[in-house]
């Protein structure tokens, strides 16, 4: 064949790269529409990408849109560390519930988790704290442990895992308790009520940045103060149309905001066969577990709480799950509508194993809404790249 012959080489034909020609509002607004799972792949597919998924405002448009999804994240306490290492769960994609005999397996990957490492580099600045309330895209760490008082506030941005420290409290505190009402959160306690009463309580506003002192109970509430002397690590609080309630010892007083005042609600707590740890709280609804491993719920609709077992979850405390009633560590919040209830047992904990039991438990409110009923859905043992932990905590945010 000669020269003359050849065909001539084809021209190239340029593919247009996909959204190239797309305005950056709207390629913004299909992106904020895809899991967020799915942006660390995305975001290789070029610089523009990179560009749009790597700003927050990709996630106000998540939030406008309701495209936001419930991102839960676990943090372990690692011997002869003072920080904590952190995780998020990711929701593995097409994991269907396994069954047998119309009953469910625990077996391992059933509840379609998977552990997802934060880079240490985000979260190995701060220690383990007690004081953990969240709003929005931000866990709000305040204050110190049981060992270490602090006046400090830390505030860990799920958007872009960066931390952020917000201005100080006029009191250091230890263990205090939190609550979030109307945008602002309530501490109370964990430092001197008689040295500190005029700011026991302090506010603070989230969308000013700023704190605001209340009063603590004053020399009418003898008794009450008598006892937050000793006990004000052990107090819990719950919320109710607008005021505080804590239970103390056997007693639940309630606090009005407004005025600052206390008053007794009623001299027997619901809670005087068996103390419980509050650990989540979905529309009026606030859930819990007890020591003894009962999970609980209390209604919202009548001053104070009156707590009732949630029904139907027995197979929990059994074997093969080496009995919820054993817990050593516990954790609970609400993902999706459900709950998401993770332990360790104490065997594990003191033998410092890297494992969690985690369950997911639909809910249903049955006889007018007088009882509660839950339904295993599926229960997994999620398994954390550490050798062993001492303790964990965990929070469900929504990005």
């Amino acid at each position: 064949m000669t020269s003359a012959e050849v065909e001539p080489t084809k021209e190239k034909k340029t593919v247009p790269e996909p959204f190239s020609s797309l305005p950056d509002e709207l390629t913004e607004n299909i992106l904020a529409r895809v899991s967020r799972w799915k942006y660390a792949s995305l975001s290789l597919v070029s610089k523009r990408f990179h560009s749009l998924l790597s700003s927050k405002e990709i996630y106000r448009t998540r939030s406008q849109i309701g495209a936001e999804e419930t991102c839960v994240y676990v943090w372990l306490m690692l011997p002869d560390n003072p920080c904590a290492r952190w995780f998020s769960l990711r929701t593995k994609p097409n994991k269907k519930q396994t069954k047998r005999r119309s009953k469910i397996r625990f077996k391992r990957g059933s509840s379609g988790l998977s552990v997802v490492p934060i880079p240490s580099s985000s979260t190995d600045s701060f220690p383990k704290q007690d004081n953990i309330t969240t709003f929005g895209p931000d866990i709000y760490l305040i204050g110190g442990s049981y060992k270490k008082p602090s006046s400090s506030v830390h505030i860990f941005d799920c958007w872009s895992h960066t931390w952020r420290d917000g201005p100080n409290m006029t009191v250091a505190r230890k263990h205090a308790r939190t609550v979030l009402l109307d945008e602002k959160i309530y501490v109370m306690g964990g430092c001197d009520i008689d040295k500190y009463n005029a700011n026991w309580v302090e506010v603070f506003d989230i969308k000013s940045q700023s704190w605001s002192a209340l009063p603590g109970p004053d020399a009418d509430e003898e008794e009450l103060r008598n006892y937050l002397r000793k006990n004000s690590d052990y107090c819990t609080i719950n919320l109710f149309k607008g005021k505080l309630y804590l239970v103390a010892d056997e007693e639940e007083f309630s606090y009005e905001p407004k005025n600052g005042k206390w008053k007794l609600v009623r001299e027997t707590s619901s809670l005087i066969s068996d103390s419980i740890e509050v650990s989540c709280e979905m529309g009026n609804v606030i859930y819990g577990c007890t020591d003894s491993g009962n999970l609980m719920w209390s209604a919202s609709e009548i001053e104070g709480r009156d707590w009732r077992e949630i029904k139907g979850l027995e197979k929990l405390r059994e074997p093969p799950t080496r009995g919820l009633k054993n817990w050593s560590d516990f954790g609970l919040v609400g993902c999706g509508g459900q709950l998401l209830v993770m332990w360790d047992t104490y065997c594990s904990s003191y033998n410092g194993y890297n494992k969690i039991w985690c369950a997911k438990i639909s809910l249903e409110s049955r006889r007018n809404g007088r009882e509660v009923w839950g339904k295993v859905e599926c229960v997994d043992v999620l398994t954390f790249p550490v050798e062993r932990y001492e303790s964990f905590d965990c929070v469900a945010v929504s990005v």
